[in-house]
């Protein structure tokens, strides 16, 4: 299947722009990336090839951007343990 060309806005391309700079994780900052080299006009196959994911991959952040804006990128929260420490005692 193939996807359909991104056309960004002038204030989503600034938004992506600034979360691909300065986003809180890494993985915030590959996704806004990859959509903003999709809005300038890379195929599912280059940017899986850029960005070391597999095509079905990348097209779920396309598609998480379509469905939800720049806020979409933003990283959930991860399955693990929960902490002991409470982060007031770990700074200790």
């Amino acid at each position: 299947m193939k996807l359909a060309p991104i056309c960004l806005t002038a204030s989503e391309g600034q938004a992506l722009e600034r979360v691909a700079a300065t986003g809180a994780h890494a993985r915030e900052r590959k996704r806004a990336q990859a959509v903003l080299s999709h809005g300038r006009g890379l195929t599912l196959s280059q940017l899986a090839a850029a960005y070391a994911a597999d095509r079905d991959t990348v097209r779920a952040w396309l598609t998480r951007f379509e469905q939800g804006g720049v806020s979409a990128l933003a990283e959930g929260q991860r399955a693990g343990r929960p902490r002991k420490i409470d982060p007031a005692t770990q700074k200790k």
